[in-house]
């Protein structure tokens, strides 16, 4: 390692271990802790690889030293000079990386004093996040945010190994970009060459892979920043990091084999190993009528059931109103092995409301019966038919809900199944890795408010059978299946990519079917026809987000842990101060 000897040091801490006990080696860092045990100073020296115990005794330093060493304090920059030894007897054992062996200085040099510390980089748990991005070049120095972006650079690393040694080169697609508006708002920079023109930054490189395509790169990727002006939350911001891939010649299971097969690399290069078995590949509707989500968390079970037609002659009228309207019932059943009480029935019952679902009926299997509150209005036929349809499980708590919209009634049994998943503990495991691939989403849905089909994935997302671009008729349409496919790890998509549409003559017919006419969709997306007019191949591809990838693989809670410089909820850079006014001098360059 070249940078490992230069003027300053002739090592990094990492490499001072046992064969080079007896070693004079000059070091530089930070000081973590300061102790003073009789004159002698203890230091825990830290620098980016690890850290090491430094032992200041005033015999072995020059008087001008001896002097400097009283001064220090935690987080100064320092050279230190000095044989490595082994600790002595009895003190081998400490919590640093090098453990058992520590540096007696015979030379020492402040290289930078640090004042007015806000807090340790040991404190930050105990600082609330507003003042940790604030100061964040002190939290960047805390263990947490540098195992995090040290495991982030690993898995980048990682990634693009694999897709080099697969054929992949990498190209980068332009910043400053034409405005084509879908989904998330632009960010816009105006043109000073060109006064009333904007450029935008791109949401994503979609159109720009795509042109690479029809150039002849065949395969490409890119570890490409992206940008959206919308609403923030823990796992969104509003510039990202994605992992952008697209290849030619290639079906839907050619692009999630090389992906799953450059995942399961990546997690055995940052010690994450996977089970050899494939990763489960599951319909959307599957996805939603078994989890009540299009992105499941698959570590635990807990899968809804629908009990409708158990009750399709009931006499319960509410039941019967509901089923009346086209309504369902659904059901959701907990093991008496997790014994919870009545208190967590309530607080899940509690914690469904809040979120925005209602609040869930409930009662018990007994004796090979539903029994319940409720059970009184339901037959026995229906009460043995949940039982059974539930699992039949004695004292098993089911869970269950019935309503006329079933996309809305599915949403709200999937927020009930992770609360009560959240509430026994089933989601905090972070050592269990459980992907999924979710496949077969609808092509387009309808949105009453605009007046028009809206596209579930993106305008370029191929259907899986191309002649449904040929109809007029609504239910072929919302019937349509897109060629497209979400990566989900622990309940959060992290990546998400399909087939695209590779003729010019069917990627207008979807433009039109959007909506968007003739002149609409020469001027937003005239170039991308032209390519794929000049000759492009079929292709597809896919993105993983990297913030939120990294956030699930370290335990954060939040993306803003995994990324080196965050906005907050607002938008706002609390260690800059962006976004701020810009001079009109300044700006126009004048």
């Amino acid at each position: 390692m070249i940078l490992s000897h230069t003027r300053y040091r002739t090592h990094l801490v990492a490499q001072a271990a046992r064969e080079l006990v007896g070693t004079l080696m000059r070091l530089c860092g930070w000081i973590e802790t300061v102790r003073d045990h009789g004159g002698v100073l203890f230091l825990h020296l830290r620098d980016a690889t690890g850290k090491l115990q430094v032992i200041l005794d005033p015999g072995h330093l020059s008087p001008e030293a001896a002097e400097e060493a009283g001064r220090i304090r935690p987080e100064w920059v320092v050279m230190l000079s000095g044989v490595l030894r082994l600790r002595p007897p009895g003190t081998e054992h400490t919590s640093l990386d090098s453990k058992d062996i520590e540096l007696v200085a015979d030379g020492f040099e402040v290289l930078a004093v640090a004042s007015n510390l806000p807090f340790r980089p040991q404190e930050r748990d105990k600082v609330s996040e507003e003042r940790r991005l604030k100061h964040r070049t002190v939290d960047l120095r805390s263990d947490t945010m540098q195992a995090n972006l040290r495991l982030r650079h690993r898995l980048v690393t990682s990634f693009r190994s694999f897709l080099n040694s697969e054929g992949f080169i990498e190209v980068e697609t332009p910043c400053l970009a034409k405005s084509t508006p879908e989904g998330a708002r632009d960010f816009l920079v105006p043109s000073r060459l060109q006064p009333g023109t904007y450029f935008a930054l791109p949401q994503s490189p979609q159109l720009f892979k795509q042109v690479l395509m029809a150039g002849g790169i065949e395969r490409y990727y890119q570890v490409a920043r992206c940008f959206r002006d919308e609403d923030l939350r823990a796992n969104r911001q509003p510039e990202f990091t994605q992992l952008d891939i697209e290849a030619s010649f290639v079906t839907e299971p050619d692009v999630m084999c090389l992906v799953e097969g450059m995942v399961r690399k990546a997690m055995e290069d940052i010690g994450r190993p996977l089970d050899p078995e494939p990763f489960p590949v599951i319909t959307y509707q599957e996805a939603m009528d078994r989890y009540g989500t299009d992105a499941p968390d698959l570590r635990f079970g807990l899968s809804i059931v629908n009990l409708t037609d158990i009750f399709a002659g009931t006499e319960f009228h509410l039941f019967r109103k509901t089923l009346d309207s086209g309504g369902q019932v659904l059901g959701l059943a907990i093991p008496s092995s997790f014994q919870l009480s009545r208190k967590g029935i309530e607080t899940i019952r509690e914690e469904a409301e809040e979120a925005g679902a209602e609040a869930p009926a409930w009662g018990r299997i007994e004796g090979g019966v539903f029994s319940s509150s409720l059970a009184k209005f339901f037959s026995e036929k229906e009460r043995k038919a949940i039982a059974e349809a539930m699992g039949n499980g004695e004292n098993d708590l089911i869970l269950f809900q019935a309503g006329k919209d079933p996309k809305t009634l599915r949403l709200n049994m999937g927020r009930i199944r992770l609360l009560a998943a959240d509430l026994l503990g089933l989601t905090g495991e972070q050592v269990r890795l459980c992907f999924a691939w979710v496949v077969r989403f609808p092509l387009l849905e309808y949105d009453p408010s605009r007046g028009r089909y809206v596209a579930v994935h993106h305008p370029f997302t191929s259907p899986v059978d191309l002649s449904v671009l040929q109809s007029d008729e609504r239910s072929v349409l919302e019937s349509a299946l897109a060629a497209s496919y979400d990566l989900v790890l622990n309940g959060e998509e992290v990546g998400g990519g399909s087939i695209r549409i590779h003729r010019a003559d069917l990627q207008r017919r979807m433009l039109r079917i959007l909506g968007l006419g003739e002149e609409e969709i020469e001027a937003r997306f005239g170039f991308l026809l032209q390519a794929l007019a000049q000759g492009a191949p079929p292709h597809g591809g896919i993105a993983l987000g990297l913030d939120r990838f990294t956030a699930i693989l370290t335990g954060s809670e939040s993306i803003r842990d995994v990324i080196a410089f965050p906005k907050t909820q607002t938008g706002t850079c609390p260690l800059t101060g962006a976004p701020t006014q810009v001079a009109r001098r300044g700006y126009l360059g004048l």
